[in-house]
């Protein structure tokens, strides 16, 4: 058997070298299908399918509180002490934040993402630094606070691996913190945002239950499950409910396996929508080789004739076949591994930063090579093996006497070669459709109203830490003097500072209550978004005024507390009256501090049009602008205006910042016009991903089509030439053959159609302003089929109603 099998591959490789354009087609298409499976099962792998890169994954959950309205909210720190102190399910659960610090004196001042968690953080996935130790159990509490560990990429690539650096002192924000240990390298703590943590230490000013900033996240006892976790935590939650109604009645508390939220829904869609768009595709594929087996098989019906006259069993012939199949399904798997290698790289780094979670690690091991391994195994088997059965069934007299020229075939296999174009042109119908759904709704979000003018407006972050200034008077003096510098500079048209950017959130949303419609417990108060703008602002983003007016320079400290809120905040909550005049309780944010201070009674002044604060395709949340100077803040961020490209003023504009402060750090230096398009990167790249795959498809069924119909044209020489022999015109002889390829297009289009029906629907929550079902996407996209499916069988039509009837008489 292993003789007769290396016979078979010995043959069939011959074979395939004395048909180098059909191996040629073959292979190609085959690398095309299985090398776009094999890059977004890479994505598939590393991101839904492997298991979390921590011990014991099934015991990590992700903890949140639940607001009275259901959903998830981050925690309070007093909320978040006693979960920890009483609750008894957990080996470890640890409380996270983050901010910005700036290093200094180790060479040029740099500004780090730092996290500041729990003692137990890293007890919470287990993973042991690679040089010293991690935060001791007290080193979370005030005076023992000041230690730091390094991720494994800052320790290199600042301080030059040099193990001499634990136990030395570095200075963040002027206070000097000990290196006690660094996490080693490749492990997820090089992968986030974070590039050293410190612990979280609770000021006096930040144990408050009303002000929510942290997230958790605990790792259960062995034996202990998410329900028994969940009923603990539910007691607790009540208690604390009952005991603090005022920040907390109503207040429940979430626990998520974190398997399960680490990766987001819009990512695990797009995903599963990728992978369904490369599987359909190498389908088509498959269809398309298939069919062209088929073809081949009938012209080597002689040679299956002769080698089952002698003596060869149908058994020996499907293996020779599915021999040929099988080096065919290799070299196109080589191939498709390299092209799925390329495109795993580039497309790694085309995302846009953040887009995978952490715990993700994307990379073509063992486990894709398998997968590639199999798939074109399986590949070979499909589009090999009906042939295979179809080919090495031969009518022996026939196909001697014929010589094996002209033989038509059966009917069955030509029903089969029908069938096939019939589920290409289904499948590509529905790849159409979706990538056609995703480029209408991107062109919706891309056209989407801002509120604002992203033209030629530049914005930085100004990072300071909450203990630099002594009072709020002197930050607001400092704020005012940065923005007046900038002003200053020749091409600035206006500057202004914000809390937040425009398209990047709200920086906190509040509890509020309007005044005069009865009391409401505060923490059942429905919640906005509110902004610390300076009033300079609208006027550079170019904000529209609704009603009543915009803040004004008069609006400061000791001042009646005036505010501005959007459209969508005045219809919803002012639908049947005017809000000018009206008054919003909130309460006052502590400048530096989380925590909340007592009811403040803003004013409405004015009405503004919706800024677009969310991502692109997200909604428009009911917001508050107030002034900085009756409402300060350490997070500042500025948006400058220029007669030009605000790109050329960066350095300039720097200088004058650090006129004020020349330690003052800049980061995120962005225009408005690359925030816009950093909010739509996901969007945009799965777009053109589906549209390749989409335009692939295509491609292949419209070679499928042409195959089919130009063999029939083949088969029937002998019939189109006495047909014309006899009178048959060349109009009608086009005719026919148009609608006998158009027949197979439009069964095609049916299917496809009502495959779309059920596609659509995974589809739908990744689109924006559009229909799954969107009537236009799929009028066109049956349409463009209909045109392409069209020439495909134009051409070899063309060529039938033009046979010489005497030419086609003596050659068939």
């Amino acid at each position: 058997m292993l003789r007769e099998l290396w016979q078979d591959v010995r043959y069939g490789w011959r074979s395939l070298l004395k048909n180098p354009g059909f191996t040629a087609v073959a292979v190609v298409t085959l690398a095309l299908g299985i090398g776009a499976n094999s890059a977004i099962f890479s994505f598939v792998d590393g991101v839904l399918l492997r298991p979390l890169p921590y011990p014991h994954t099934d015991r990590l959950v992700q903890l949140w509180e639940r607001p009275p309205d259901g959903g998830r909210n981050v925690i309070s720190a007093l909320n978040v002490v006693d979960w920890q102190t009483q609750s008894r399910s957990f080996d470890a659960l640890a409380a996270t934040t983050g901010r910005a610090m700036t290093l200094t004196g180790a060479g040029e001042p740099t500004l780090l993402r730092t996290g500041r968690v729990s003692a137990s953080y890293f007890d919470v996935f287990e993973i042991a630094p690679a040089i010293g130790r991690t935060f001791a159990p007290d080193e979370d509490q005030p005076g023992r606070e000041h230690v730091v560990v390094l991720s494994h990429k800052l320790w290199a690539t600042r301080f030059g691996s040099d193990p001499s650096l634990v136990g030395r002192t570095l200075t963040l924000d002027n206070e000097p913190y000990t290196v006690i240990g660094v996490m080693p390298a490749g492990s997820v703590f090089d992968r986030g945002v974070n590039l050293l943590w410190r612990p979280l230490a609770f000021t006096p000013g930040e144990r408050t239950r009303n002000f929510h900033w942290l997230t958790a996240i605990g790792r259960l006892k062995p034996g202990v499950g998410v329900d028994r976790a969940r009923a603990e935590l539910d007691a607790i939650g009540a208690r604390i409910a009952r005991d603090y109604p005022d920040s907390n009645k109503g207040w429940g508390i979430t626990v998520d396996r974190y398997a399960d939220v680490v990766v987001g829904p819009q990512l695990r869609q797009s995903l599963y929508v990728l992978l369904g768009a490369v599987g359909m595709l190498l389908l088509i594929g498959c269809a398309n080789l298939a069919n062209l087996t088929l073809a081949r098989g009938t012209a080597r019906q002689r040679e299956v004739a002769v080698r089952a006259a002698l003596g060869a069993g149908r058994g020996r012939l499907v293996r020779q076949f599915l021999a040929e199949h099988a080096l065919l399904a290799a070299l196109g798997g080589a191939l498709g591994l390299a092209l799925g290698y390329a495109m795993m790289i580039g497309l790694t780094a085309a995302l846009p930063p953040f887009t995978l979670p952490r715990d993700a690690r994307v990379t073509m091991d063992v486990r894709v090579l398998a997968f590639t391994l199999a798939l074109s195994m399986a590949t070979g088997v499909l589009f090999g093996l009906v042939p295979a059965l179809q080919a090495t069934k031969p009518d022996l007299a026939g196909a001697m006497k014929e010589g094996g020229r002209g033989s038509a075939g059966d009917s069955g296999r030509r029903r089969l070669r029908g069938a096939l174009v019939v589920v290409e042109m289904a499948l590509a119908f529905m790849l159409l459709v979706g990538s056609g759904l995703l480029v209408r709704s991107f062109v919706r979000m891309m056209n989407v109203e801002l509120g604002f003018g992203a033209t030629n407006v530049l914005t930085m972050r100004l990072p300071m830490a909450p203990t630099r200034f002594a009072t709020t008077a002197a930050l607001t003096a400092y704020v005012d003097d940065v923005v007046a510098r900038v002003n200053a500079v020749p091409g600035v048209v206006g500057a202004a500072a914000a809390d937040a950017l425009p398209l990047e959130g709200w920086n906190n949303g509040m509890p509020f209550l309007i005044a005069g419609r009865g009391g409401v417990d505060r923490a059942n108060r429905n919640a906005c978004g509110f902004k610390m703008v300076q009033p300079e602002y609208f006027k550079v983003l170019g904000i529209r005024v609704v009603g009543g007016r915009l803040l004004s320079d008069r609006d400061v400290k000791g001042s009646p507390p005036v505010a501005v809120i959007n459209q969508t905040m005045a219809s919803r909550y002012f639908a049947d009256q005017d809000p000018i005049g009206r008054r919003v309780l909130i309460q006052e944010i502590v400048p530096g501090q989380p925590q909340l201070g007592a009811e403040i009674p803003w004013e409405i002044v004015g009405v503004i049009a919706d800024e677009r604060t969310s991502s692109l395709d997200g909604t428009v949340r009911p917001g508050i602008y107030v002034s900085m100077e009756q409402s300060p803040t350490f997070s500042v961020n500025l948006v400058v205006r220029g007669r030009v490209d605000p790109e050329s003023l960066q350095r300039a504009i720097a200088e004058a910042v650090h006129q004020a402060d020349r330690n003052q750090p800049l980061s995120d230096v962005r225009t408005l016009e690359q925030i816009k398009t950093e909010s739509s990167a996901q969007s945009r790249l799965r777009t053109m991903l589906l549209g390749l795959f989409a335009g692939l498809a295509l491609l292949l069924a419209a070679v499928g089509i042409y195959g089919v119909i130009s063999y029939m044209v083949l088969q029937r020489t002998h019939e189109i030439g006495i047909r014309a022999a006899l009178g048959a015109g060349a109009g009608a002889l086009l005719r026919e053959v148009l609608a006998s390829g158009m027949a197979l297009a439009l069964g095609g289009l049916a299917l496809g159609v009502a495959g779309s029906f059920a596609m659509t629907r995974l589809l739908a929550s990744l689109l924006f302003g559009v229909g799954a079902r969107d009537p236009l996407t799929m009028i066109a996209a049956a349409g463009v089929l209909t045109a392409v499916a069209l020439l495909g069988c134009y051409i070899p039509a063309k060529r039938a109603a033009s046979l010489d009837p005497l030419i086609a008489l003596r050659e068939s």
